[in-house]
């Protein structure tokens, strides 16, 4: 079982500045654009699309950058007022709010074309219902693309030192998050209805391209 929610909400919170100064690395552009990429190649703009956890925004906007009407929902209030600064600031229309992704989503049945969910489901008590929200919300053949955490592959590549030690965090204290391999985020996908386009593995990430 992971961390409580208030622990996360807490962290991120406090976390919003370090993330935010994160987005503008190369190192993570080039992922934020790669993951935008992948959906981008089997979802047509305008969407709509929403980014489930979407911390302060960097996957919403690049979306939005590429034709896309683009919700962005996070239930950090810190991480959504970044996301907001950085849309006003960059000119780049797209809407976010705060929702814990815990509870159901605010979309009507079989409205999204597309939906984001990057790193976020290993801090939920029941993954499978969040799933299942997700397959609620998608159109008939619209796509879900999310990454999970992988436990074999520790993510402590970076530069910096704060990532590292809270890489490393992760995989040595017991319950903080759970952890995922292709097989069981796949296992997880399929269960509430969908079909695994395309599953890989990367250093410390596992993610599925799924559609409804």
């Amino acid at each position: 079982m992971p961390g409580p929610h208030w622990f996360f909400r807490f962290m991120y919170d406090r976390e919003s500045a370090a993330w935010e100064r994160r987005r503008d690395e190369p190192e993570h552009r080039e992922l934020v654009e790669r993951t935008a990429d992948q959906l981008a190649n089997v979802v047509a703009p305008p969407g709509p699309v929403a980014d489930l956890g979407c911390g302060p925004g960097a996957h919403a906007l690049a979306l939005a950058r590429r034709g896309y009407e683009v919700v962005g929902v996070d239930g950090s209030p810190r991480m959504v007022e970044l996301a907001r600064t950085r849309a006003a600031r960059d000119q780049v229309d797209a809407t976010f709010d705060v929702l814990d992704v815990r509870a159901p989503l605010r979309f009507p049945d079989a409205s999204l074309a597309g939906v984001l969910a990057i790193l976020v489901v290993q801090h939920l008590p029941r993954p499978a219902a969040f799933i299942a929200e997700i397959r609620r919300c998608l159109r008939p053949g619209g796509h879900l693309m999310i990454t999970a955490p992988a436990r074999d592959s520790p993510s402590i590549t970076s530069q910096n030192l704060y990532w590292r030690l809270r890489a490393a965090c992760y995989h040595l204290v017991p319950g903080i998050v759970r952890f995922y391999d292709p097989n069981s985020l796949s296992r997880l996908v399929e269960d509430q209805g969908l079909t695994v386009v395309e599953c890989n593995g990367e250093p410390g990430r596992v993610s599925v391209l799924a559609r409804a």
